[in-house]
């Protein structure tokens, strides 16, 4: 777990470890890049401010996106998004602690046990800017009430996957769904 500062890190620890992973936290600018040799897959996890902000954060998705299963969480997502070439919009109104219901527009083995919409929690106020997004995603959720907020990302050819709502969240009742699925495409 690469920790962005973000008081919902260690939610997604213990939802994570109830779904059998054992995991090991560090804040992203105490990782080496050759840390990553020891793991079956990486999660981002959120954080404040945006990707670049975060010391170390995009040096270690640098290193690691093409090489390593990643799952990225909110920022995790903008982080991946950055890397590819994509760019981030900030947006007309803050989704702190908000619910809202997603629709699943792609297929993605980490939605795979969801249904066609399902509820899930916002703590954003960036998001992946849709109009300049690389041809390398694959968009597999966006908002309900706004087709032009991506929730969730898969890459095309490698195997990172990305959600910008937060699975760890009482505001996201399939979370721990998300989380367990994620940790399948590992064991596969």
């Amino acid at each position: 777990m690469v920790d962005n500062r973000d008081s919902f890190t260690w939610n997604l620890v213990h939802d994570l470890g109830r779904s059998g992973a054992e995991v090991e936290v560090r804040q992203a600018g105490e990782w080496d890049t050759e840390d990553a040799e020891r793991f079956d897959g990486i999660v981002l996890s959120p954080g404040p401010g945006l990707p670049n902000e975060s010391p170390g954060l995009m040096h270690l998705v640098k290193a690691w996106a093409p090489h390593h299963p990643i799952l990225g969480v909110c920022l995790g997502l903008q982080a991946l998004v950055e890397w590819s070439g994509g760019g981030l919009r900030q947006m007309e109104q803050v989704r702190h602690g908000m619910q809202a219901t997603a629709l699943r527009t792609g297929t993605s083995p980490i939605l795979a046990r969801l249904p066609d919409r399902f509820e899930v929690g916002h703590y954003h106020s960036w998001c992946a800017d849709r109009s300049v997004l690389p041809a390398c995603w694959r968009i597999t959720s966006v908002a309900e009430n706004d087709p032009e907020l991506v929730l969730s990302l898969a890459h095309e050819t490698l195997p990172l996957e990305a959600v910008q709502f937060h699975p760890e969240s009482v505001l996201t009742p399939m979370g721990r769904v998300v989380l367990a699925e994620w940790l399948a495409t590992l064991r596969a």
